[in-house]
């Protein structure tokens, strides 16, 4: 079976009708990217990587059981040896009815048409990419003496293709287009030996979507200077607000906590709360993968089933979890095209876009409505119990007093549970950015225990 004289469609259908020789079923997962990555620092391209990958994955099921045929490379000459082989292996394996390959009812007639790609990739020029990271860096140099020459402008690209196949008539690709310019600053004050680092980037779909990209740069410098001279400050409970920096990391550890096979485990604090209500009436999630270029979108998932929209908590209560066909068949509940597109092993779990639906104003006006407080702008160190939601970070950010930002913090760690967080969300602003696949609003929580001196 020789790739010289197949195409993709070609490659991934007669590695169907092997297995179905071989008396079993499969589900095929093809994967072709191009990606490039430019880096640029103190004026000068330090790095320039261009790579071309093509990535499988083989899903085969005999009866009960099921294995996994993964590698990477083009050359499909040997596949016959390998289902086989795999299949005297699978004999080692223990029956599980819940793994299993979607129904060609399960598949959705319809197609979904998303923009996820421009087809611009080939295009990328390298020495106007270059230029314009020597721009960003230059804007970021030129913001403060304070800024000093040390991390880089970078830039990446990439172009794909995915493609499913299956024993029970599935045949279906999309590709998807990414293109991102970032900068990292770093800002020192010589006079008090401190420095501070911090940073930022636009992503897009379609390169035609991009900003302006020279206040990349900028930006990066401003943030980095804001927080020079940071200092801890007194624990104890106050009003605190996540911005739109930080709240979609609030929202990944819920994304988490709703995926079906945690629910099946029990490892997760959102067991038996189906119904429930979790946040205050105001507070509306929606999870979808169908909006034209956004960053998680797709048009089917990692199993072939259509993504659809739908909300998970409205009006602040629980409707559903994010299931695959594993976890929807041992929890007996419905699909909902959640399943994570995989290579090397079983799909797990993964949301489309997920976001907490907006509120009004911006951080600015949450900063006003709170008035004294904390502005979380950065989160790291975590540590999370997913069974009961406990949490704790090591966060930076801004004190607020008097409905303004005055001081910059660092070193101090927030604590809570995340349910008590989740119903103590008071307000939302209306400046999601959009930057990944799960995002959000800021958002002000009227209470969070802040460990400080």
């Amino acid at each position: 079976m020789s790739k010289k004289n197949l195409n993709i469609s070609e490659i991934g259908s007669e590695i169907v009708n092997i297995a179905r020789k071989y008396g079993c079923s499969a589900q095929v997962t093809i994967l072709e990217r191009e990606s490039k990555d430019i880096n640029v620092r103190q004026g000068e391209i330090e790095q320039l990587l261009s790579t071309t990958a093509v990535s499988t994955g083989i899903r085969l099921f005999s009866g009960k059981r099921s294995t996994i045929i993964a590698f990477s490379g083009s050359n499909f000459d040997d596949m016959d040896a390998r289902i086989k082989k795999a299949l005297n292996d699978m004999a080692y394996l223990e029956d599980d009815e819940a793994k299993r390959l979607l129904e060609k009812k399960e598949f959705d007639a319809e197609e979904i048409d998303i923009e996820l790609s421009d087809d611009g990739f080939g295009q990328i020029d390298t020495a106007p990419v270059a230029e314009t990271l020597k721009k960003i860096e230059k804007k970021g140099l030129a913001f403060s003496s304070k800024i000093i020459p040390s991390e880089m402008a970078e830039f990446s690209a990439s172009g794909s293709r995915i493609s499913l196949f299956s024993s029970k008539g599935l045949h279906k690709t999309y590709k998807r287009s990414s293109y991102a310019f970032a900068y990292t600053a770093v800002a020192e004050d010589k006079e008090k030996g401190i420095k501070e680092v911090d940073s930022y980037f636009e992503s897009k779909r379609f390169f035609a979507d991009l900003p302006e990209l020279e206040q990349i740069g900028e930006i990066a410098a401003e943030r980095a200077l804001k927080k020079l001279g940071g200092r801890k400050i007194k624990s104890g409970e106050m009003k605190v607000i996540f911005s739109y920096r930080t709240a979609p990391t609030i929202l990944d550890l819920l994304s988490d906590a709703l995926g079906g096979e945690d629910i099946v485990l029990r490892n997760s604090f959102l067991v038996g709360k189906l119904g429930e209500k979790i946040f205050p009436d105001h507070v509306t999630i929606e999870d979808n993968p169908l909006i034209d270029r956004y960053p998680g979108s797709y048009p089917f998932d990692g199993e072939g089933k259509n993504g659809r929209q739908k909300f998970v908590f409205e009006k602040g209560r629980l409707l559903t979890y994010l299931h695959n066909s594993y976890s929807a068949a041992k929890l007996k509940m419905a699909l909902t095209g959640n399943a994570s597109l995989s290579l090397s092993s079983s799909p797990g779990i993964e949301s489309g876009n997920f976001f907490l639906r907006p509120g009004t104003g911006s951080l600015d006006d949450l900063v006003k409505e709170m008035k004294n407080g904390f502005v979380v702008e950065e989160l790291f160190s975590s540590g999370m119990n997913p069974v009961t939601g406990d949490f704790s970070f090591g966060c930076t950010g801004f004190l607020v007093e008097s409905g303004r930002i005055t001081t910059p913090v660092k070193e101090i760690t927030i604590a809570g549970n995340l349910l008590d967080l989740f119903k103590n969300i008071a307000v939302i602003a209306d400046d999601n950015r959009w930057k990944s696949s799960i995002s959000s609003p800021s958002f002000l929580v009227s209470k969070l225990t802040i460990a400080g001196t």
